[in-house]
């Protein structure tokens, strides 16, 4: 049986307790001993004197799971290692790799490639127990927790239609999530602002979410509209289903409002939630952006009937007008479903466009979409409709305040809160993304944050990304070093944990990380990453009724 011996080091053990001298002994995939631990006959041994010794750390809202499939995936992830990272939670904002309608492939393939590794994906599975098994039998490098996907479920069942569903495919939708519960899904993610989720009226996202409660999952959801003027409704939204559902409810990327008046009241109206019984929490990531598909920006009655119908729509010179007027100046309103389904407004001439493939428009790809218009002697929003139809729609942006103060300072603002863990939701990570968060989001976290912002402990930033995400996804006996808890460790230095990166200098990788073990093994030690040592585990959640 593999054996590691931890000496020396300074434990922080993920609950927020004030750290403490011990050593660990590690045995098969488990924590066996912690203490003072002499004349052990171990041939394995780490000296920790002077760093910290922590469980490993969580991303908590990510799209890594579709990478997970790809023979390439240890690879990809390399940099998650590199920021101490051991378990990956999926599934997010509506979209998860199964369960798959194979008829569904040609839609799902153009609107969801932000997620997808270059090559694109095989889908060798139908439903989630498949996919685990798919996964479990090829071997993964990190731990994966998956939630299943409302975009997902109901593009399985009704494709892009923009209506409620029959009674039959309601119906459908909730068999395919309790079986994916069954087979060991987590939850429920919602991805309201996207196709199809966002042609689902409450009603709909309230009888789907029914299921969850004789398992006690969690509801996750990317809210309606969270990031323009739907915010306060949207919000209001997804807080009723979970209490009418008495379910847990855990809020993605909840950066909402800004400074305004509406996110004061919303967040007195989640207190007030909290103190009903609701179960509340949330994630975001700690730079000051937001990432994800161009295809996002258009209209979304434009969906409606699948990819096909919407590439013979940009095509029509009428209907392209119209959908060019309403990406420019159309308001939402609530509810969106009686005016056209927008739920936000996000096109604009500084968006920074990425995921070019084809030859000839190399020379656009990391520009904003302002200067691919004068390169191209165009209106932006004709640009971008005449890239969109080049690259199939297979084109990501990310927008935000880059390498801004105030922007920071805002992150700094809801990272604070005690009930917020970290998330990467990085998009497009095969195609060069400039977002820091693939080079530093934890080490952000544990470093920045602690030494030079003071903004909490660096036990409280170790719970913030270990503990806390697991409890919030419940994910049984990770996330705190304790003895017959699965040894997913991380052990850094806390004079020099750092991130370095930014927009303009992205993969300048983190510093501080001397080792990981996930499940007992050994996959980075002292800048040496083991990418063939698939120590990661799907982690099937056993749920019992309650």
């Amino acid at each position: 049986m593999n054996e590691i011996l931890i000496k020396q080091g300074t434990i922080i053990d993920g609950t927020g307790a004030r750290s403490y001298k011990a050593d660990v002994l590690i045995r098969g995939d488990l924590i066996a001993k912690i203490g003072n631990l002499e004349n052990l006959s171990i041939s394995k041994k780490i000296k920790a004197e002077g760093l910290v010794v922590s469980p490993g750390f969580m991303d908590v809202h990510s799209h890594l799971g579709f990478l997970m499939a790809s023979p390439r995936h240890s690879k990809l992830l390399e940099n998650w290692t590199r920021q101490g990272v051991t378990t990956i939670v999926s599934g997010n904002c509506g979209y998860s790799p199964a369960p798959i309608n194979p008829e569904m492939l040609p839609d799902l393939e153009k609107y969801w490639y932000f997620a997808f590794p270059k090559e694109g994906l095989q889908f060798n599975w139908k439903t989630m127990e498949d996919f685990f098994n798919y996964l479990e039998k090829k071997g993964i490098s990190h731990n994966l927790a998956m939630l299943t996907g409302h975009n997902t479920l109901r593009a399985n069942v009704m494709g892009f239609e923009n209506r409620s569903p029959s009674k039959r495919e309601m119906d459908e939708m909730k068999e395919m999530l309790e079986e994916s519960i069954r087979a060991g899904s987590i939850g429920l993610s919602l991805g309201l602002d996207y196709v199809p989720g966002i042609f689902s009226k409450t009603e709909e996202l309230m009888e789907l979410a029914s299921v969850l409660t004789p398992f006690q999952a969690p509801l996750v959801p990317h809210a309606r509209g969270f990031l323009g003027n739907l915010f306060t409704q949207g919000m209001r939204e997804i807080i009723e289903i979970a209490e009418k559902n008495k379910i847990p409810l855990h809020i993605s990327h909840h950066a909402g409002g800004g400074v305004s008046r509406a996110r004061k009241i919303i967040s007195e109206e989640i207190i007030e939630a909290i103190q009903r019984g609701v179960k509340i929490s949330h994630d975001n990531i700690p730079f000051p952006n937001a990432s994800t598909t161009v295809l996002n920006l258009f209209p979304p009655w434009a969906f409606s009937g699948g990819m096909k119908e919407f590439f013979n729509r940009l095509k029509d010179a009428n209907i392209r007008e119209q959908i060019k007027k309403e990406m420019s100046s159309f308001t939402p309103k609530w509810p969106p479903w009686e005016y056209k389904w927008w739920t936000h407004r996000g096109f604009n001439k500084n968006l920074f466009i990425f995921g070019l493939t084809k030859k000839e428009n190399h020379r656009l790809n990391h520009k904003k979409l302002f200067e691919i218009a004068d390169i191209l002697n165009k209106d932006p929003a004709d640009a971008l409709i005449d890239l969109v139809l080049s690259e199939d729609g297979k084109i990501f942006y990310i927008s935000g305040q880059f390498d801004s103060p105030l922007g920071e300072d805002y992150v700094k603002t809801i990272i604070s809160d005690p009930n917020c863990s970290i998330g990467t939701d990085i998009v497009g990570l095969d195609f060069n993304t400039i977002s820091p968060v693939i080079n530093g989001a934890f080490t952000k976290i544990v470093g920045n944050y602690v030494r030079e912002e003071k903004l909490f402990s660096l036990e409280e930033a170790v719970r913030k990304i270990t503990s806390l995400p697991a409890s919030q996804m419940q994910i049984e006996n990770r996330g705190v070093i304790k003895e017959g808890f699965h040894a997913d460790i991380t052990i850094f230095d806390p004079a020099t944990i750092s991130c370095t990166a930014s927009y303009k200098n992205p993969h300048v990788p983190p510093e501080g990380i001397e080792h990981v073990i996930i499940n007992g093994q050994i996959i980075y030690e002292q800048g040496i990453y083991y990418n063939n040592v698939l120590a990661g585990k799907v982690l099937r959640k056993n749920y019992s009724f309650s």
